[in-house]
């Protein structure tokens, strides 16, 4: 894929994050949460001013040396990191959809332990548009952090009761097909993210 197209492509994912922020700002008022629509609002512009900064940053890359990721490689781990937060956000989407089955309201506290989940991601992604090798180690580590790190707290149950609702698994908890497939594709998502980016920092190491 040539620039012109992968910056196309990452436009897309940008502004489908920015659709499924929309749908979480709508789920968050059928909910009869203000809170919650205000924050994934300021979420959802936070996420696609880091796209286009990052998308404007990337542009300007030139690899100093072989050791340093290149454009291609850039923008392999950028549109890698934009699907792992589209996967995150359906995934924070389908708990609000369980919380109205539930009737339970987000509180302050849950609802910024949520938005922790998407900083991973964000960081890697700004790493990686300034061409640093940091930023494909980054990405190595932030997609199966979120993979483990929901499979324990959905399979096992959380450490820390800071979850609501969530702090009891997925079978305790009794959730649908639906909640346990976004959990699985949660997860490959995020193995499949560590994968690419150490297939990128082997082809450095070699170089």
């Amino acid at each position: 894929m040539n620039s012109r197209g992968a910056t196309g492509v990452s436009w897309g994912l940008i502004g489908g994050l920015a659709i499924i922020e929309g749908v979480a700002i709508w789920l968050m008022w059928l909910g009869q949460s203000s809170l919650g629509m205000v924050i994934y609002g300021l979420l959802g512009v936070a996420i696609v001013i880091v796209g286009w900064r990052s998308l404007r940053t990337i542009h300007q890359q030139r690899p100093l040396s072989r050791r340093q990721p290149g454009l291609k490689q850039l923008y392999t781990l950028m549109i890698t990191n934009l699907v792992m937060l589209a996967v995150i956000a359906v995934h924070d989407c389908d708990h609000m959809r369980q919380a109205m089955g539930w009737g339970y309201h987000f509180t302050l506290a849950l609802l910024l332990v949520n938005i922790i989940v998407y900083l991973p991601n964000l960081i890697s992604l700004v790493l990686v548009s300034r061409g640093q090798t940091k930023g494909v180690v980054a990405t190595l580590i932030s997609g199966p952090l979120i993979a483990v790190a929901f499979l324990k707290l959905h399979l096992l149950g959380a450490w820390l009761p800071v979850w609501g609702p969530w702090n009891r698994s997925f079978f305790a908890l009794g959730v649908d097909a639906i909640s346990w497939w976004i959990l699985v594709i949660t997860a490959v998502a995020g193995i499949i993210v560590g994968l690419v980016a150490t297939y990128i920092l082997g082809q450095l190491s070699k170089q």
